[in-house]
């Protein structure tokens, strides 16, 4: 299966781009150059600049500002690669002169509206702030560990004619030895979503069981009886693909909040699932 990935030239961009609006006296590649010579794209531009400024301005929290400061960096690196397509990036060919520039102009609108969306709860608390606030207190009721961590990976995916900013990867939590993520992935056009139980040996990670779209894995129970529906047991010796300790942030509004759901806090605190029922969700009969 196929995931979402940088390449090197984007990550190696990822932390020289500017963050702010553009400065048109300074635009020095094409898209900036499309952005500074169009009155609608240069406006949406400093408006997004100016929503950045904000919330970066709302948190003092170190953690959370360089989240803030990567999310928008790696917004700008995908931005200047599916979007400039005067460099001839796919689907430019054909597309008339009005088409990229739509797509340009609804991205920047759209992640202008995602920076300045505040909290339904906190009027005066930024929403992508309060995602990241409510992750840390979800996982200060587990013991947390080197393996738990947030894994984005955001890309322009298609949706009809235009080009959608989403961010899918991976959630991993952890309590004590126990270890258990949920990775979502895009591919041939669908989403799929895989659920991993593992355990900490000798500082590495053994699965337990998997279940999910991956791979050819069973569907995750949901539940509901279902003989199709349930986990994959795998052998506690059969190392995780995913098993090194690579460290990852341990917040990402850009994955939004955590599902609190049966199997997770199952997963997360009782060493005998889903060893003991295959086909259980986690949740209490």
């Amino acid at each position: 299966m196929k995931r979402l990935a940088f390449s090197i030239a984007a990550l190696t961009v990822l932390h020289t781009l500017p963050a702010h609006a553009i400065d048109c006296k300074k635009a020095s590649t094409s898209i900036e150059r499309r952005i500074c010579a169009d009155k609608s794209l240069r406006q949406a531009d400093a408006a997004m600049g100016a929503a950045y400024a904000r919330i970066l301005k709302a948190s003092q929290d170190p953690e959370i500002r360089a989240m803030l400061i990567e999310s928008q960096k790696h917004w700008l690196a995908r931005r200047d690669l599916r979007l400039d397509q005067e460099d001839g990036a796919e689907g430019a060919e054909d597309s008339g002169e009005e088409a990229p520039k739509n797509n340009l102009l609804k991205a920047i609108q759209a992640r202008t509206a995602d920076l300045a969306e505040f909290s339904k709860t906190a009027a005066k608390l930024p929403r992508l702030i309060e995602i990241a606030l409510k992750q840390r207190r979800f996982n200060a009721q587990f013991t947390g560990g080197p393996f738990a961590g947030y894994s984005a990976d955001c890309d322009f995916l298609p949706s009809g004619s235009d080009q959608i900013y989403t961010c899918l990867g991976t959630r991993t939590y952890q309590n004590e030895d126990r270890v258990c993520s949920v990775t979502t992935d895009f591919a041939t056009n669908a989403l799929y979503i895989t659920q991993t139980v593992a355990e900490v040996s000798d500082g590495k990670l053994k699965t337990i069981a998997t279940c999910g779209d991956e791979n050819g894995s069973s569907p995750c129970p949901d539940g509901q009886p279902s003989a199709d529906r349930h986990w994959t047991l795998q052998p506690a010796a059969t190392a995780n693909a995913n098993g090194t300790n690579t460290p990852s942030p341990k917040i990402s509004a850009d994955l939004g909040e955590d599902e609190d759901s049966p199997w997770l806090r199952a997963c997360l605190t009782d060493k005998s699932y889903p060893l003991a029922d295959p086909a259980s969700d986690g949740s209490k009969k």
